[in-house]
């Protein structure tokens, strides 16, 4: 395999693609395999006497440590096709330390690579191409998907599409609200729904994220792009969202596939593939309150800083804070024997009786971080009946937090 490239362009797609990488301890898993498509026809061109053949075809990078792993393709120039996994630490080392804009990587049968940036050169050992484990194992194929070309490595699945800041917007508003018990394996990630469009005057189907944790849940719901022949939902890996989130920003939209046990992520040139749990999720919709007694509306902010003033002397193993509400007032408080106590009010705006309930506050400000709206409301109904809150003006969030006994 002979290939050159832009040092920027390598350094920025190995920046992604590390991520998936896995322990040291296993060398494939935390190699990068880098592969390079055939020579297409019609795009060879003279090179040099001993090099008749070059292509603008692509060179891709992948990386997984079996739970999840992500692709991600660069431009550059093809002499010899071929591919080696190589170590990413290294390697990305090499882009990183190098003062050279092109950079020239030659791989031989052995699994040797020569890496020739201006001046500088490095030899560095890999593995063979096939000892790499595949992102998306293809039915009745030997072949490994990450060694085809980009056209042939397209799997005509049913694709979601939506935009790229509203999922990251709902992996924010969700994923710390999973659990991380691990014996409850199946709350230890995101349920994400597809479901087809059946409103005439809507557009796209639904996509919904939930997470809970048995104390808590959280549900963002948005519109995709187009309504895909998708109604199900699957559990994905908190870590995929984390990196999933990560990526995010660079396109305006993100395509969803579900295939057999995995999901994939479409994001401009680059592909995350992520393992989902198996399990049956819980029916969260159980636990969400059809409707409230006494509703309260807040500011947001207002009630964020002073659950921040009240927490510091709450418990730190149990942080739980008194809530009263008491005509258009909202008092809370916490008080801890070894440090001290903390209370404050604010004004309020209620509908419905007095009251008076704990609340975990740390997963009070969990919610009041990501609601984005001037006001939000509390529907509550008995001291320990699950809570509502919502923002005031949207319709795309809900949080259910469970009261505590004080």
């Amino acid at each position: 395999m002979e290939l050159t490239f832009r040092r920027d362009d390598m350094e920025d797609a190995l920046k992604d693609v590390i991520r998936a990488t896995g322990s040291r301890s296993l060398p494939i898993l935390a190699s990068v395999l880098i592969s390079a498509n055939d020579p297409l026809p019609g795009l060879l061109k003279p090179h040099s006497p001993d090099k008749a053949q070059e292509t603008d075809s692509g060179i891709h990078l992948a990386a997984t440590d079996l739970e999840i792993g992500i692709r991600a393709s660069i431009p550059g120039q093809v002499i010899e096709s071929g591919a080696i996994a190589l170590p990413a630490r290294e390697f990305i080392g090499m882009m990183t330390e190098t003062a050279y804009s092109d950079v020239r990587l030659v791989a031989d049968h052995d699994g040797k690579a020569r890496v020739e940036c201006g001046s500088a050169q490095f030899k560095i050992k890999g593995l063979p191409a096939d000892e790499f484990p595949s992102l998306i194992p293809l039915p009745d194929s030997d072949t490994q998907p990450e060694l085809m070309s980009a056209a042939k490595y397209e799997i005509k699945l049913p694709t979601v599409t939506m935009d790229s800041k509203a999922l990251a917007a709902m992996i924010g508003m969700t994923s710390f609200a999973v659990s991380r018990d691990e014996t409850r394996y199946f709350l230890n990630g995101a349920h994400l729904s597809l479901r087809e469009n059946n409103e005439g005057d809507a557009t796209g189907c639904l996509v919904t994220m939930a997470a809970t944790d048995g104390a808590r849940l959280a549900v963002a719901t948005a519109r995709a792009k187009d309504n895909a022949k998708y109604d199900k939902g699957v559990i994905i890996p908190v870590k995929a969202m984390a990196q999933l989130r990560n990526m995010l920003p660079r396109s305006d939209t993100v395509g969803i596939s579900i295939y057999t046990e995995r999901i994939v992520f479409d994001i401009s040139n680059t592909m995350l593939v992520s393992r989902l749990i198996e399990g049956e999720y819980p029916d969260y919709a159980n636990v969400i309150p059809a409707k409230n007694s006494i509703m309260l509306t807040v500011k947001t902010q207002r009630l964020l800083s002073m659950s921040r003033r009240v927490a510091t002397m709450a418990n730190p193993k149990t942080p739980g804070a008194r809530v009263e509400v008491k005509g258009d007032t909202l008092r809370m408080s916490s008080s801890t024997p070894e440090f001290g106590e903390a209370c404050e009010e604010m004004q309020i705006k209620k509908e419905g009786d007095d009251i008076e309930l704990g609340l975990n506050i740390r997963y009070l400000m969990d919610a009041l971080r990501v609601i984005q709206t001037d006001e939000m409301t509390i529907g509550i109904d008995e001291p320990l009946k699950p809570v509502l809150i919502k923002p005031a003006s949207e319709d795309g969030y809900l949080y259910v937090l469970m009261p505590i006994r004080l």
